[in-house]
């Protein structure tokens, strides 16, 4: 998950200190993204590739889809919980 062979853009929610939405990353995955993925596999459901952003968008607004149970849960996470996770325990 470091590292993408062609970009990829974050389509979930704006996680304060981590991510905004719509961010494009070229090679590494920031690490703090990289830490939360690890300790919350979902969010690498919206961590897609460049080509599939419009499919990926769909998804995200079709109820009980994997990337909008994903959307949801991350959207739901407190920013204690993600600080814990990413600056460690």
């Amino acid at each position: 998950m470091t590292k993408s062979e062609s970009p990829v853009m974050y389509l979930g929610p704006t996680i304060r200190g981590v991510v905004k939405y719509g961010a494009v990353f070229s090679g590494r995955i920031p690490k703090r993204l990289e830490k939360l993925a690890g300790k919350k596999p979902i969010v690498k459901q919206l961590i897609v590739p460049l080509s599939d952003i419009v499919k990926a968008k769909t998804a995200i607004d079709t109820e009980g889809t994997v990337e909008a149970v994903a959307y949801d849960k991350i959207e739901a996470l407190s920013e204690a919980e993600v600080k814990k996770i990413t600056e460690g325990e």
